[in-house]
């Protein structure tokens, strides 16, 4: 979608009443670039990073950019959505070989707060060993740092240092569990209150005129998702696994076609949000009662042309204006 149309939607929906803008990062747009667009074309609206992933811009990187968007926007950097990311993506777009997560994950986080804490920093690690770095905000910045995961050990990490977590964008009830124990575990090991921990979700929002428009669309993402085994985590607490396995099988060997057509309306229910403007508000009442805290709508647009990507983008603004959770 062209930038001009991302300001505009931006807009709209800082004036439907949404709290946050939400960017990401993986091999296309710079993501505090457009986050700073967007800023100078709002007033209150916060923003989010979900998710930038942490081989492919250092700390110090997402730290500057951290804090010169928060200069830009008058002080609305509202939290940090940190990732690994799909191995096979940073592999063959950046070269890039991912290993110790868990431990390159501790060393990032810990930066990051140093460098946002208004002093000098040095730090000497395994993965980062520097000295002095000078200070790039005159304040502490105590920005909220949340981990993008879906595996178990990454979610008992969020517990233990993470102020909150972005879960992927499919899960079943029972995931949402099985991350939400998780999570209080490490919590506990920690000392910490796991009340305190937010749970975010980026959640696949298909909209359209009709069901049946809106179920097709929402496959395309589906089967996005589907086809990474970093969402094996997902898969393997779901009804769905051999049918999953099966959907990735064929994609993978290119039956593309095939593959979507075996995601089935009980998938759709599970996976997704979707439908007319007044079933996806009622989906997405439904998808909160997991347990989640923080919502992050995904649009889906994949199996739009790109001059009718605005148009489904305000559809979904517009549909979830001045939206609250009922209870």
């Amino acid at each position: 979608m062209p930038i001009k149309d991302i300001l505009h939607c931006a807009a709209v929906a800082e004036k439907n009443g949404f709290g946050y803008v939400t960017v990401a990062e993986s091999f296309y747009r710079d993501g505090f670039a457009l986050a700073s667009a967007i800023a100078e074309n709002t007033r209150k609206v916060k923003f989010g990073t979900s998710v930038m992933p942490i081989y492919t811009r250092t700390p110090f990187q997402l730290a500057m950019g951290t804090t010169t968007l928060n200069e830009i926007s008058g002080g609305r950097a509202g939290f940090l959505g940190l990732g690994i990311g799909y191995s096979g993506r940073t592999e063959q777009y950046f070269g890039v070989v991912q290993s110790d997560k868990i431990g390159r994950t501790k060393e990032y986080v810990e930066i990051v707060r140093k460098l946002l804490s208004g002093a000098e920093a040095s730090f000497h690690g395994k993965f980062f060993n520097f000295e002095g770095f000078p200070r790039l905000t005159k304040d502490p910045l105590n920005i909220p740092i949340f981990f993008g995961s879906s595996g178990p050990r990454m979610l008992t990490l969020a517990g233990q240092i993470g102020d909150g977590v972005i879960l992927n964008s499919i899960s079943t009830p029972e995931y949402v569990e099985f991350a939400r124990e998780r999570i209080a575990a490490g919590a506990r090991e920690a000392g910490r209150n796991p009340s305190e921990i937010k749970v975010g979700h980026s959640i696949i929002y298909s909209i359209a005129e009709s069901h049946e428009k809106a179920a097709n669309a929402a496959r395309e993402d589906i089967l996005f998702y589907l086809s990474y085994p970093e969402l094996d985590p997902v898969i393997d607490r779901s009804p769905f696994k051999f049918e999953a396995l099966k959907i990735r099988e064929l994609y993978v060997r290119g039956r593309r076609k095939e593959a979507l057509s075996l995601i089935t309306e009980e998938m759709l229910d599970t996976f997704a949000v979707y439908g007319t403007a007044r079933e996806c508000r009622q989906r997405l009442e439904r998808l909160l009662k997991r347990g989640i805290t923080l919502p992050i709508i995904r649009v889906s647009s994949s199996s739009y042309k790109e001059n009718e990507m605005r148009w489904v983008y305000l559809k979904a603004i517009n549909s979830l204006a001045h939206f609250s959770p009922a209870g």
